[in-house]
C-alpha cells in the first residue's frame, strides 16, 4: 500500500520543493492504492494564473482536459456560485414572474413544480412568438405554433404539451437553448466544449471582485455512458444547431438539463383533493442532484473545479487575449470587436499584480 502524502513528500524532496494538487492528484494515488472512495468533485487550487495555464496545457500527461472530448466546462466569477439554472435560482424568482407578466402565485404555490413549469413555458412561448413576428429564424415547434395567434396559452388543461411527461420536452430543446443563450431564464445550464471559453467568462466575471473564481469541468462522456444502464443519471446534454447561431458556434456552447415529470392539472387536482401534497421545485445544484443518484462512492471524479484568486482574473484575460480568446473570438462580429477594445480600460482599471 502506498501512502499518498508520503509519496508527495518524496517527490517534493526530489524536485527540491513542495508539491501541490496542481502537480500530483492525491485522488488518483489514494483511490488506486488504498481503496478510499473518490470524491465527486476534485478541487484544485492555484495561487497564480500562470500555474493554472501550466496545469491545463495539452502536452501534460496528467491533465488532458483540452484535447479530451469527455469534458465540458463552465466559468464562475465567484467560487460560491452554484450550478443552478437561472429559472430555478430562488433569488431570481420574483424577476422570473415579472417577465412572465402575471401575478406571482400566492400561498407558496409559486414553489409548486406545476406553477414553475407554467412560468417557464410562458417565457419560452413569448420568446418564440416575438422572435417569429420579427422575422427571425426560430426552431420548428408544432405545438407552440398550433395556437401562436393567441396572446396567452396556459401550460395545463388545454395546453398542447402532453402532461405526465418530461419537462423540458425534447421538441422544445432547441427553443429553450436559443432563449437561454440570449438571456431568457430557463432550467438549462450553459457549458462549453472549449476550456478557454470557460476561462474567458470566468475571468471577465471575476474582475473587480474579492475572493476566488472557479472553473468547472464536468465529465459528460462518463455520465452519458451510463444511459441504458441501471446506474443511469437523469441529466441530459443538449447541443443545439450551430449553423444559425454564430455566437453559440464560436463559444462551442451546449447545455445540461435535469428533466422532471410534469403532472396534468386533472391528476394534480385529484392528488390534492385526496390529501396529497404538491411536488415542490427542486432547486438543488447539479452536483448535488448527480451525487444523490450516483451514491457516496462514484467510480471516478465527475467534476473538477479549478479555483483561483479573483485578483488574478485581469492577468488571465490578458493571457487569453494573446491566445486569441478575447471578446472578438467569443462574440464574432462588430459587437465582439468593440467589446474587446472597450475591455482594455476595464482591465487597466484593475491594480496590476506586483511581481514576486
Amino acid at each position: 500500500m502506498i501512502d499518498a502524502e508520503a509519496t508527495l513528500d518524496f517527490i517534493g524532496g526530489v524536485c527540491g520543493g513542495s508539491v501541490t494538487w496542481a502537480d500530483v492528484s492525491l485522488d488518483a494515488l489514494n483511490s488506486e492504492n488504498t481503496g478510499r472512495p473518490l470524491d465527486l468533485i476534485q478541487t484544485i487550487r492555484f495561487d497564480k494564473v500562470e500555474d493554472l495555464f501550466d496545469h491545463i496545457v495539452p502536452w501534460r500527461n496528467d491533465t488532458v482536459l483540452i484535447d479530451n472530448i469527455d469534458y465540458i466546462f463552465r466559468g464562475h466569477g465567484q467560487e460560491s456560485y452554484k450550478l443552478v439554472p437561472t429559472a430555478l435560482r430562488p433569488e431570481l424568482n420574483d424577476w422570473l414572474w415579472e417577465l412572465v407578466g402575471v401575478p406571482k402565485p400566492t400561498d407558496n404555490q409559486w414553489q409548486w413544480d406545476s406553477c414553475q413549469v407554467r412560468a417557464e413555458y410562458s417565457l419560452l412561448r413569448n420568446f418564440y412568438r416575438l422572435a417569429d413576428r420579427m422575422g427571425l429564424e426560430v426552431p420548428l415547434s408544432p405545438r407552440i405554433r398550433r395556437n401562436l395567434a393567441a396572446n396567452y396559452h396556459i401550460h395545463g388543461g388545454t395546453l398542447d404539451i402532453p402532461f405526465d411527461q418530461r419537462w423540458i420536452s425534447p421538441d422544445l430543446h432547441e427553443t429553450a437553448s436559443l432563449a437561454q443563450h440570449y438571456g431568457v431564464p430557463t432550467r438549462l445550464l450553459d457549458w462549453t466544449y472549449d476550456l478557454y471559453v470557460a476561462l474567458h467568462f470566468g475571468f471577465m466575471d471575476a474582475i473587480g471582485k474579492d475572493g476566488f473564481l472557479a472553473i468547472w469541468a464536468l465529465d459528460k462522456e462518463y455520465l452519458s455512458s451510463l444511459n441504458g444502464t441501471v446506474g443511469r443519471v437523469n441529466v441530459e446534454f443538449i447541443t443545439p444547431h450551430y449553423a444559425s447561431n454564430p455566437n453559440l458556434s464560436a463559444q462551442q456552447g451546449l447545455f445540461s438539463h435535469w428533466p422532471i415529470a410534469v403532472p396534468s392539472m386533472q391528476s394534480m387536482a385529484e392528488h390534492l383533493i385526496s390529501g396529497g401534497q404538491a411536488t415542490l421545485v427542486d432547486r438543488r445544484p447539479l452536483n448535488e442532484l448527480i451525487e444523490e443518484q450516483l451514491g457516496d462512492d462514484p467510480k471516478q471524479n465527475i467534476f473538477k473545479k479549478f479555483v483561483l484568486p479573483c485578483s488574478e482574473a485581469a492577468s488571465g484575460c490578458e493571457i487569453l487575449n494573446r491566445l486569441g480568446y478575447g471578446a472578438a473570438k467569443v462574440f464574432p462580429g462588430y459587437s465582439g470587436v468593440a467589446k474587446q477594445i472597450l475591455s482594455r480600460s476595464h482591465l487597466r482599471a484593475v491594480p496590476t499584480r506586483t511581481s514576486e
